[in-house]
């Protein structure tokens, strides 16, 4: 019976670049916070948007 470990591919991302800060390298991609909550007049624009679904 022979044993086979099983190793993670490698990583296809490569890392920043030494000294680069990750929030603007995000932001140079047009990255946003996933989590972040829409202002007030957001919010209730998207809520007229879906009002037909609600």
């Amino acid at each position: 019976m022979s044993q086979v470990l099983h190793t993670p591919p490698p990583s296809s991302a490569a890392p920043p670049p030494a000294g680069e800060d990750l929030a603007a390298l995000a932001a140079r991609h047009g990255l946003t916070v996933s989590g972040a909550r829409p202002s007030l007049v957001e919010y209730v624009r998207q809520l007229w948007d879906r009002r037909h679904f609600i």
